[in-house]
């Protein structure tokens, strides 16, 4: 998700904005200016230089490819469109922007207040002065053509000028930003006091403490992500502190983001259950550096102690990473991860009651409880009886099948044990008091696979195991939640609780193991893990392998198709759930016309493998990616 992210970012970086000027020198970097409640935070170092490294890339020079021309038009036009659409309709085109900059630009979102958010960029224009007022000109022109209102004001010793935006339709009150320019920098905002802030710093006044740069966090994660980095400096950085970046886009959206079950959000629960223990993440991403396409460091600052279900976290390091021999040798992606999983176990019931107990302590453990000693359920010792017997060694890799459908994509989870016997029964034990499961053989192997839920019992209530309904009667029956794996199957085998998103995936991967050939063997394979030892790191808590040029393609031909809304992919359903229209049953519009695309395989060809390895620290996470050239 990360990846794909920066190469959209770093895509239209390369197309649209070349040729910028010289970079400025001896300007304070854009932390010390911005205030401290900042919550997220992206900065470029040098437009000119990261337009040159992506047309360095395969990607960007398949750009650059006559077949491409009328695909990159197109979506150009696109892009231009949506962010008109997203913003003010200011009638600009990216020509109009690309040689104002010389240096730095910085975007951030701002919480001023709780319940308040704010948008704030810093650009440096050394040399672009003229530049930077032929587009502000341009601008004051056609926002005047559409009823809005500029006045000058003087803020902090500066001429500012004001836009009072006509009040859109539906919407409670009227925008207003503010944008400022003097020989260095040009510098927007749409809240005036974060503004003041900005201006007041250009000038060395302000306490530097109350800016982003004397924020504790961001200060760690930068100097941990320059220590991995060495002395290379990086083209892009950037930082959010999660839960605040997360209620100033409920702020924006709150149809969108503010999910709840039973009255308390995610986040509420989160925060309750000690998560805010994570106070920033963030990280460095450079394009066309020695033999990567793109290298990102990440790092993820949560120093203990932790409280709550906050100590789940337990990631140790390990030296054991080879695919085990039943993976097949043709699968998109490959992860394993290690976690003291009995040690997570042990302090989930805390978040387990917040979630679905309504906060009513002792839920999670009703629900042991039955599992244990009702004559309706499996009568089973959770704990001990499955996850005692589990490693924490856990696995997950994906495929698709073709043609590609919104429902082509594949998964598989896997769970090592150390008593295949002893978990085998457990599942036994547990499935067959599910009435959403019924029990199938192949190959010598018992698989119990999810029945279609229009086939399924009809229930007059939601019941795990024979239970009775979890938390407090209801005076009116609530749906049952969707299944996070509606056509799943599992088995236990080759030393592994084996957990597939479809029957035929399982299939697939117990058929391999009769022959194997397995995914260690292959050369791509085998390149990406060099690449991970020569980092120099041989302990690692997670370790990642990606053929991009197969992880993609489902995700590519259904933009391709049209049908990304009703994509069931694992990205897609992310995608809709953020890009959604927040009402229940309603399908979004997809946003890009995928009509031009050329064939997947014209891309392909641009997109190498990859592969990420992360590691615990006392302080918290890192975690390093890369992707190869395409050989």
């Amino acid at each position: 998700m990360q990846r794909i992210c920066c190469w959209l970012v770093l895509g239209m970086v390369g197309w649209w904005w070349s040729g910028t000027g010289r970079a400025a020198e001896n300007l304070p970097p854009s932390e010390t200016l911005l205030p401290a409640a900042v919550k997220g935070f992206i900065s470029i170092s040098n437009l000119e230089q990261l337009a040159a490294h992506w047309g360095k890339t395969q990607l960007g020079q398949l750009m650059q490819d006559p077949t491409m021309k009328e695909f990159v038009e197109d979506l150009r036009a696109q892009l231009e469109d949506r962010l008109s659409e997203a913003h003010v309709r200011l009638g600009l085109h990216w020509e109009d922007v690309k040689d104002v900059p010389s240096g730095e630009i910085a975007f951030a979102r701002i919480q001023p207040a709780p319940g308040k958010a704010a948008s704030a960029a810093v650009v440096q224009i050394v040399g672009r002065r003229q530049q930077a007022e032929a587009l502000l000109e341009k601008i004051t022109t056609n926002l005047q053509k559409q009823g809005a209102k500029l006045r000058q004001e003087t803020i902090e010793g500066f001429q500012v000028t004001r836009v009072d935006l006509p009040k859109p339709e539906g919407d409670e009150e009227a925008k207003v930003f503010y944008y400022v320019l003097t020989d260095e920098y040009l510098a927007t905002s749409d809240d005036e006091a974060v503004l003041r802030f900005i201006l007041a710093r250009l000038q060395g006044r302000g306490d530097p403490q109350q800016t982003l740069a004397g924020q504790k966090a961001f200060a760690k994660v930068m100097a941990r992500c320059q220590k991995e980095a060495t002395s290379q400096a990086p083209q892009i950085r950037w930082f959010i502190e999660p839960f605040g970046y997360v209620e100033v886009l409920q702020t924006l959206a709150p149809e969108r983001l503010a999910h709840r079950r039973k009255g308390r959000s995610i986040l509420d629960v989160l925060k309750t259950q000690g998560f805010t223990a994570i106070q920033g993440i963030g990280g460095y991403v450079d394009v066309a550096v020695g033999d990567f396409e793109l290298l990102h460091r990440t790092v993820i600052y949560a120093p203990p102690p932790y409280e709550k279900s906050m100590r789940m976290l337990r990631l140790p390091n390990q030296q054991e990473f080879r695919p085990q021999p039943w993976v097949p040798k043709d699968v998109a992606t490959y992860t394993t991860i290690y976690a003291d999983i009995l040690h997570a176990f042990d302090h989930f019931g805390p978040f387990f009651d917040d979630m679905f107990g309504e906060g009513e302590k002792g839920v999670w453990e009703e629900v042991l409880d039955g599992l244990k000693n009702d004559p309706n359920g499996p009568q089973i010792d959770l704990r001990n009886d499955l996850i005692a017997h589990l490693t924490g060694r856990a696995t997950m890799m994906s495929d698709y099948e073709l043609p590609i459908t919104p429902t082509s994509e594949r998964l598989l989870y896997a769970l090592e044990t150390k008593n295949e016997k002893a978990v085998s029964e457990a599942i036994r034990r547990i499935m067959e008091k599910d009435r959403t499961m019924r029990r199938r053989e192949y190959g010598g192997h018992v698989i119990w696979e999810a029945i279609p839920p229009s086939a399924a019992p009809q229930k007059t209530e939601v019941v795990v195991g024979g239970l009775p309904p979890i938390g407090k009667p209801k005076p009116k029956q609530q749906e049952p939640a969707p299944r996070v794996l509606p056509t799943a199957a599992v088995t236990v085998a080759y030393g592994h609780l084996l957990v597939a998103s479809h029957f035929d995936f399982l299939k697939k991967v117990l058929d391999h193991a009769q022959k194997p050939d397995p995914l260690a063997d292959r050369l791509d394979y085998q390149l990406v893990q060099r690449t991970i030892d020569a980092f120099g790191a041989p302990e690692n808590c997670a370790r990642f392998f990606s053929r991009t040029d197969e992880e993609y393609r489902a995700t590519y031909e259904l933009i391709q198709q049209g049908k990304m809304p009703q994509s069931e992919t694992l990205f897609g359903r992310l995608l809709n759930q953020f890009l959604g229209t927040g009402k229940k049953g309603e399908v979004r519009k997809q946003r890009i016309d995928g009509a031009k695309l050329p064939d997947y395989q014209v891309v392909a060809r641009a997109l190498g493998p990859a592969g990420l390895f992360a590691y615990s620290e006392q302080e918290g996470w890192v975690l390093v990616g890369f992707t190869l050239k395409k050989k």
